[in-house]
């Protein structure tokens, strides 16, 4: 028989997952940088609510005869086993975007609502990247970093106070896809694991550790300043929030999948690259949504707009084209 202690500590768990509230529930469709769900299991089995095609278990190579079965390797080492040896470097340059134009740091940007926003903090993750294939089979891909080899964790982080990581590189086999598909944050090994234990850009040093939760996955800090003569802007009635905290728990992997549309040749060796815009007029749209919080599992004590506003803009993502290829 087992002990009251056990099943009641059974019993916790079972509670704390019902309550962490359901993945994005629906596969976007083929329009530009929507999410696609959240990320499948390591083992590669079916993945939780669908995302482009779904990616457990990696869809075979794809470009130039490349290996089968290749996938991302399982867990979250700091020097991860490389995917490939030898392939082209994607480079994807971040560029933040308000209301189509450049969206600069530190410096006051007119929003379409009439304020002004100066953003003071945007970083985020980039982990689990691949190709989009013609039939919707994804590629898996190494992130690297400036030199070629695998990056840290396997993951990217970008800095808006550090030019450098503005550019997410990609090694890739040559082919023609229909665009790139990463997670937008953490997969689940590297949001379980401990900061201490862990080199940049999963350190403490990131400004992205969350331990009730793992890490944040997005975090935006900002000011938000009336039009001049107007009154002051109210937080809950504005359509600027004045901070996006997102990201997940540590029970259940509920980390959004994107895509970004759009056609893209990879060569034999050598490099190619592309700009991609990060809208952040739909960050702040998917923040301010009136979507049902009901599961949203905060930390402990009181819980903060800045991460309501990050799940709400998480299971917001399948009706919004966040990223999306400069025209």
């Amino acid at each position: 028989m087992k002990s009251p202690r056990l099943l009641g500590f059974i019993g916790l768990l079972l509670g704390v997952a019902a309550a962490c509230g359901a993945p994005s529930p629906q596969q976007t469709a083929s329009g530009t940088g929507g999410a696609g769900g959240s990320e499948p299991d390591e083992a590669g089995g079916a993945p939780g609510d669908g995302g482009a095609g779904g990616d457990g278990g990696a869809g075979g190579d794809g470009g130039a005869g490349g290996e089968a079965e290749a996938t991302w390797p399982a867990g979250c080492a700091e020097l991860p086993a490389p995917i490939r040896a030898e392939g082209a470097i994607v480079e994807l340059a971040f560029e933040l975007v308000l209301g189509g134009e450049p969206f600069l740091f530190g410096e006051p940007n007119a929003a379409p609502d009439g304020s002004t926003v100066t953003p003071l903090n945007a970083r985020f993750y980039v982990s689990h990247a691949a190709l989009i294939q013609a039939g919707g089979d994804l590629v898996p891909v190494d992130i690297v970093g400036p030199e070629g080899a695998p990056a840290p964790h396997g993951v990217h982080f970008y800095n808006a106070e550090d030019p450098g990581s503005a550019t997410l590189r990609l090694r890739a086999p040559a082919g023609s896809y229909e665009g790139v598909s990463f997670v937008w944050g953490l997969h689940q090994a590297c949001n379980v694991s401990q900061p201490a234990q862990n080199v940049a850009p999963l350190s403490d040093a990131s400004q992205m550790t969350w331990p009730h939760t793992g890490y944040l996955w997005l975090r935006y800090e900002g000011r938000v300043d009336p039009p001049a003569g107007g009154e002051p802007v109210d937080p809950d009635e504005g359509t600027v929030p004045p901070a996006v905290h997102m990201g997940g728990n540590l029970v259940m992997d509920l980390v959004p999948r994107v895509e970004v549309r759009g056609a893209l040749s990879v060569p034999e060796s050598g490099s190619t690259g592309k700009v991609v815009r990060v809208a952040m007029d739909e960050v702040f749209e998917g923040a301010t949504a009136d979507v049902d919080l009901t599961g949203f599992m905060g930390p402990p004590g009181p819980v903060g707009d800045e991460l309501l506003a990050g799940e709400r803009l998480r299971r917001s993502l399948p009706d919004l084209t966040v990223f999306a290829f400069d025209p």
